[in-house]
């Protein structure tokens, strides 16, 4: 809690809340510009897909990738290491704390840029999307920040490409392949829960079907809490494990 809390202080900062000012602004933009294209609000389905690809996908995941990635390499390379190692539990708090504010600023961040584009009115009856899109942003935060602290700590100088890296392959690639791989993805739930909230299911072509799982809401939950606490758990035995220079050797 502490090294959370003191991720968070410094991401409160005049520059860091202007850029969290227009992530959170961004779909509501985005979305009256669809709207004045199309000469009307946008009918409930084609905002919850737009809606959709803007907040638990864009937003989060560009938050979380600044948010996480690159705090962790920076850390590991300015020293701080070499206090926290010395400590019992350093090592993981470091991991742990820095992974729940990431999770916090980028969930507040996106739950923001959730609630102004459906208070804008631009797509038909969108507050019966705020509490299910609300929960798809939690999931989309908890699991992917896990996700993200692996190439964190495994390539800390290359993080934030290895991570960009990791969420082009894993998250996108593997996670619309219909195969055992994109089990392991948080894509694949999150792409679930949202035809399941809006009951796309039977209206679905066969092929896209083959893109969400038959699993109920429940089970999609709690698959990317257990894909979460396995990453986070992967990425601390590597903590346990690597050792880490204090600076180049010369």
């Amino acid at each position: 809690m502490a090294v959370a809390s003191f991720q968070i202080n410094r991401l409160l900062t005049p520059p860091r809340l202007a850029l969290a000012a227009i992530g959170a602004a961004f779909p509501t933009a985005v979305l009256l510009a669809a709207t004045k294209a199309r000469g009307g609000a946008l009918d409930t389905d084609l905002g919850a897909i737009l809606l959709y690809f803007l907040v638990p996908e864009a937003v989060c995941m560009l938050g979380l990738l600044v948010t996480i990635c690159p705090v962790v390499a920076d850390e590991l390379e300015r020293g701080t290491w070499v206090h926290i190692a010395v400590r019992p539990g350093g090592r993981r708090a470091l991991l742990l704390g820095t992974w729940l504010a990431a999770v916090l600023w980028t969930g507040v961040v996106a739950l923001v840029g959730l609630l102004l584009a459906v208070l804008a009115g631009v797509i038909e009856n969108g507050l019966i999307l705020l509490g299910p899109f609300s929960v798809l942003v939690c999931l989309s935060c908890i699991g992917r920040a896990a996700l993200f602290s692996l190439p964190a700590v495994i390539i800390p100088k290359r993080a934030l490409v290895a991570s960009v890296g990791v969420a082009l392959v894993v998250e996108y690639l593997a996670g619309l392949i219909p195969a055992v791989v994109n089990q392991l993805t948080v894509s694949l739930r999150l792409r679930t829960l949202l035809v399941r909230f809006m009951d796309w299911r039977r209206n679905m072509p066969i092929q896209l079907q083959l893109l969400v799982d038959d699993r109920p809401p429940w089970a999609q939950v709690a698959a990317v809490l257990i894909l979460a606490v396995v990453f986070l758990t992967i990425a601390v035995a590597i903590l346990e494990w690597r050792q880490f220079p204090p600076s180049e050797e010369s």
